[in-house]
């Protein structure tokens, strides 16, 4: 090949150096601001940056180009850069809320296993955009926590061609060796040398005859679904909705199985909307209601349908845990002695929200005791060696922490951390001398590190989940936010139902009810 243009000074650490190899490269992001923030950090001068355009015709400036950097956010297809175009591709963020939609399967819907399959796609596409023809060969670079998280983990890689498995395998062992090392193996895989072709290409070759594809069942019947989904959809653009409530109850008797069940909830959801408006048609009014039933039955566990609703018309009753929490956030308000005077919440308050952002164990302890007593849960940490670090116990459901505020955010949960969490349940059980925690409890590990590491993802339990203190902190400020809603609404004296209509009011507008704690607290599995 061609010897790279003279390099520019090179800066970014490790990825500026990776990037500095070769005269021009692509990156790819879920938006454009973390596109334009890598550029600045790399130094990129202006005149050296290039936008991909609407046609394929936009990229010609870029491919004329000596050098320079294409920032392609959310083009994770669509683009073709082959033979000497391009060779470098930097892969940034996980690929997984492009769009409104994206963010309300994962967020709301929690149709993990559905976004799963959107994102597998995307980044197999976004990885190939310079291997064009078989003769190709890329330099790909994953930064961002959620994306290498999301490569790390054994049932995605499963799914991807066998090819591209060994790649990431062989990218994953090699990324731990010394960075002047890692450069000098990445020049080497350019270059296609003689150690590359002896010692590398071997490697990976040994490593894809021992890959194999293996697909979920599930995906098969996704794929058999998106006929009916988009002639739902052109049905229903045309506004002939009896036809597109046809077309969605089609797609919904091929979505089965429990991996579906959240986006089963939505089609027939969305069937009965349809139906419903399919006014001239006999059959749509009971077909609207069974089809409200259905989703009814397949959102257990979210709170979206509810809140859909409660806005249509009276707000929705609350379940167990849920009234739980207000009728014990209504009792600590009327009689807590640190909760009652306006200048003592305010301290408690405060204190929290300092020591849940404090790395410091002890005081994030604190915090999180303090954080479930806001929730309406009886929170305590144990003092028994090998408990959890909080509890936060409803009498129909409970939540144990497991904090590692100290840990730094590189490298892995430890096997160890996930095995110490996994029986904080059952040992909280013994505790509270009962057979069996409330059914649908969890534990969570509160950690900034955001990759499991593999032996801990097959070691864990189905009910722990991961959470950052980002995640544990965002929930405390709500939570006080409730509270100024019920201080501000309650006034002394306020007692019986005109308290609990507040409480409810306050503890759903700033989503801190149960309900919404769980779903934030399981976004995460460990074990996916």
């Amino acid at each position: 090949p061609a010897e790279p243009p003279a390099p520019r000074e090179t800066k970014g650490g490790l990825v500026g150096r990776l990037i500095a190899l070769r005269g021009k490269s692509v990156v790819l992001t879920p938006d454009g601001k973390s596109a334009t923030m890598i550029a600045d950090t790399l130094g990129v001068p202006h005149p050296e940056r290039f936008q991909p355009g609407d046609t394929v015709d936009g990229l010609q400036p870029f491919k004329d180009a000596e050098r320079g950097m294409l920032l392609a956010p959310s083009r994770f297809d669509g683009m073709d850069l082959p033979d000497e175009s391009c060779s470098v591709i930097l892969m940034h963020d996980l690929p997984d809320s492009l769009h409104l939609q994206d963010q309300f399967l994962q967020t709301r819907l929690r149709a993990g296993r559905v976004a799963q399959e959107r994102v597998r796609t995307r980044v197999i596409q976004g990885a190939g955009r310079c291997t064009r023809g078989p003769r190709d060969f890329a330099l790909v670079i994953v930064t961002g926590r959620e994306l290498q998280r999301f490569l790390s983990r054994l049932d995605v890689r499963e799914g991807l061609p066998p090819e591209l498995q060994a790649e990431i395998a062989f990218g994953r062992d090699n990324s731990q060796v010394p960075p002047s090392d890692l450069v000098a193996l990445a020049r080497s895989a350019l270059n296609r040398d003689e150690i590359w072709q002896e010692d590398a290409e071997p490697d990976i070759v040994e490593r894809r005859s021992e890959c194999t594809k293996q697909e979920p069942a599930y995906v098969t019947k996704l794929s058999g679904s998106a006929e009916h989904e988009v002639l739902a959809w052109q049905a229903a653009w045309l506004e002939d909705w009896d036809a597109a409530s046809q077309r969605a109850v089609q797609a919904l008797n091929l979505l089965t199985g429990e991996e579906l069940r959240p986006y089963q909830a939505m089609w027939a959801y969305l069937g009965s909307a349809w139906a419903r408006l399919a006014t001239g048609a006999p059959a749509a009014p009971a077909r609207a209601e069974q089809l409200l039933q259905r989703a009814r039955k397949a959102a257990i566990g979210t709170t979206w349908l509810r809140e859909i609703e409660g806005q249509a018309d009276v707000e929705p009753e609350l379940g167990d845990v849920d009234g739980e929490a207000v009728a014990a956030v209504a009792e600590a308000y009327r009689s807590s002695t640190k909760l009652k005077t306006a200048a003592k919440y305010e301290a408690f308050a405060t204190e929290m929200l300092a020591n849940l952002g404090n790395r410091n164990a002890t005081k994030y302890e604190q915090g999180l005791v303090s954080l479930g007593e806001l929730l309406g849960a009886r929170s305590f940490k144990s003092s028994d060696q090998g408990r959890e670090d909080a509890a936060w116990l409803w009498p129909s459901w409970w939540l144990t922490v497991e904090a590692k505020s100290e840990q730094k955010s590189d490298g892995g949960i430890s096997l160890n951390d996930i095995r110490q969490t996994n029986t904080h349940l059952q040992q909280l059980a013994a505790d509270q001398q009962v057979d069996e925690p409330p059914a649908g409890s969890i534990s969570v590990i509160a950690s900034p590190k955001g990759i499991v590491s593999d032996d801990g993802v097959t070691g864990a339990v189905p009910h722990l989940y991961l959470v950052s203190p980002e995640t544990i902190l965002a929930l405390a400020v709500r939570a006080t936010q409730a509270w100024t809603r019920i201080r501000g609404a309650a006034p002394a004296g306020v007692e019986g139902d005109d308290l609990l209509a507040v409480v409810t009011q306050a503890l759903r507008t700033s989503r801190v009810l149960p309900s919404y704690v769980k779903e934030m607290m399981t976004a995460d599995p460990v074990r996916s």
